[in-house]
């Protein structure tokens, strides 16, 4: 293909979301997936493989996984493009050599050699006058499209195409200035100005101003934030992208070991005009672990009011049991251990605070946490009011704590 040829192909190409019912003749198709692979790849691996939907059960298997959008079952055929990293380690296994591939670093490596080889397929079926048409569902619904092709291990779904012959002429879509995204010898922060001048063109298109009105938004960025790509949904889908990877070998599945010392925090608050303690452990600074209940001197727990701090210590018992053990310093600097922090609160509240400390060491956000412990539907009031205590010491850690508001609702 010559440069001119190619530069006004790429000037017109537009996104075809409908086919005639002309098949794809299978040389084509060969041809077209073998010249994909003179793209550029990382160290010659070609670290992609290509799963090739034609039948009509197939089509309509991908379809309620690509949110049943139509071109998926119209099209004569469907290709997920994937990240493999599995049959480079199968031949190294197979050649005496010692594989590491199951790690994020090589996912990166074989996600860009995946796409690196969709854009060029995507190329020259356009330049052979084929439609194609980016599906961005393809990462959102990994889980599925795994279970549905039969990937194994170190093989990751990064991409799908549909591909047919145009039934349609769009109009071409809108893309931003030079100055957009080109930034010369450093990255150039966006100032409100540079805002303003490279999305107001787009802001002005009467397509996007009726997009806005039939949405019932004030501006586009409104419509991307709060309907299109919502935080929320970000999160979620977050989540189980991670979780494929870690299925597929690419993430090691998280065990949290607990250090046997963890900086701890004393958080006291009144609770129903009752006296509470909160022993908060902290790990990097955030809250890891949390034991709290009354604060009973019969019980042993019996602290000076300027302890505010020290550690929780994980012991052993002599019968191999394990116990945790709060430790502070006094003024003159003395250690005072007070040992069995299990056996000084109700039993109920400490397995309760096991789970949610259970949640805390594995990172999900205090927002969710506190959260979560909010909508515990408990019968007993006791434990209402340990559930109440406990979301009263993890608010002093959100970076928008009101503590003198705090202190209004607790007395």
């Amino acid at each position: 293909m010559s440069h001119t040829t190619l530069t006004e192909l790429l000037k017109h190409r537009a996104t075809i979301r409908k086919y005639t019912h002309q098949d794809i003749d299978q040389t084509l198709l060969d041809e077209l997936l073998e010249m994909a692979a003179r793209t550029q790849t990382m160290g010659n691996l070609q670290l992609y493989s290509v799963v090739v939907t034609r039948s009509e059960e197939g089509k309509q298997r991908l379809l309620p996984i690509h949110f049943n959008q139509p071109m998926v079952g119209e099209a004569p055929v469907v290709l997920t493009i994937c990240a493999d990293f599995r049959r480079v380690t199968r031949w190294c296994q197979e050649r005496q050599a010692s594989p590491g591939y199951d790690n994020m670093l090589s996912f990166m490596n074989a996600a860009s050699d995946a796409l690196l080889y969709t854009q060029t397929l995507s190329t020259l079926a356009e330049a052979k006058g084929l439609g194609v048409c980016y599906l961005g569902t393809t990462i959102y619904q990994c889980k599925a499209l795994i279970d549905q092709l039969h990937l194994p291990q170190l093989v990751m779904p990064i991409a799908t195409l549909t591909l047919g012959w145009p039934a349609e002429k769009p109009s071409l879509s809108d893309r931003l200035p030079l100055e957009g995204f080109v930034h010369n010898e450093v990255y150039q922060d966006y100032t409100a100005e540079i805002i303003d001048r490279i999305y107001t063109p787009k802001e002005q298109l009467p397509e996007n101003q009726h997009f806005v009105a039939i949405n019932e938004k004030q501006t586009l960025a409104q419509v991307f934030t709060d309907l299109r790509y919502r935080k929320s949904d970000n999160e979620v889908l977050s989540d189980a992208l991670l979780t494929a990877l870690t299925r597929q070998g690419f993430l090691k599945e998280e065990v949290e070991v607990r250090p046997t010392e963890l900086d701890c925090d004393v958080v006291r608050f009144q609770n129903k005009k009752e006296k509470w303690v909160a022993f908060v452990g902290l790990k990097d600074g955030r809250p890891y672990e949390i034991f709290t209940g009354l604060m009973d001197d019969e019980e042993g727990i019996v602290l000076p009011k300027s302890v505010t701090n020290g550690k929780i210590i994980k012991s052993k018992n002599p019968d191999g049991t394990t116990r945790y053990d709060f430790q502070f310093k006094n003024r003159r600097g003395y250690k005072t251990t007070v040992e069995g922090l299990s056996g000084k609160f109700n039993k109920e509240y400490w397995n309760y605070a096991k789970l949610i400390s259970g949640i805390l060491r594995y990172h999900m956000p205090l927002k969710n946490v506190l959260h979560l412990v909010g909508s515990l539907s408990l019968d007993d009031e006791n434990i209402n009011t340990w559930k109440v205590g406990v979301e009263r010491a993890l608010k002093k850690y959100l970076p928008d704590y009101n503590e003198s508001t705090e202190n209004e609702d607790n007395n």
